[in-house]
């Protein structure tokens, strides 16, 4: 009978280890642009939309106010969004990317090449392993 309670077999720490070792081997990567993994996943948002709502880029990199808030804070300091205040409504806040933020994403372009590249895992297997791991997303 297998022993459910061994570390190998908690699924969470498969992922957990997987996860630190990929955001890990993105670190030298990042550092040539001067940005933080999380600060990446946000300009990913920006380069893909332009401009986005507070509301929406929350909701797309699944971070509480909190968390976002400070990050596009240090963003905007670095000149690479903006934060703009709709006329309409006051209340709502609308991120904007910058020409700097543009630029960056030239330096960043072959960022994912790389890291699959390291993965050693080819584009097919990409797919599947997208796949699979939304079946197991959309299950939580």
């Amino acid at each position: 009978m297998e022993d459910y309670l061994k570390l190998d077999m908690q699924l969470c720490f498969k992922f957990y280890k997987i996860s630190r070792s990929i955001i890990r081997s993105y670190k030298p990567l990042l550092d040539k642009l001067d940005l933080t993994y999380p600060q990446y996943l946000a300009m990913l948002v920006m380069w893909e939309y332009n401009k986005i709502s507070f509301s929406d880029m929350s909701k797309k990199l699944d971070l509480k106010t909190g968390t976002l808030s400070p990050m596009l804070k240090k963003l905007e300091k670095m000149e690479l969004v903006e934060r703009v205040t709709l006329d309409i409504d006051c209340r709502k806040i609308v991120i904007g990317i910058t020409k700097k933020g543009l630029g960056l994403k030239t330096k960043a372009k072959n960022i994912p090449l790389e890291i699959l590249e390291k993965t050693g895992i080819t584009m097919e297997e990409l797919k599947d392993i997208k796949a699979i791991l939304q079946v197991v997303e959309d299950k939580f």
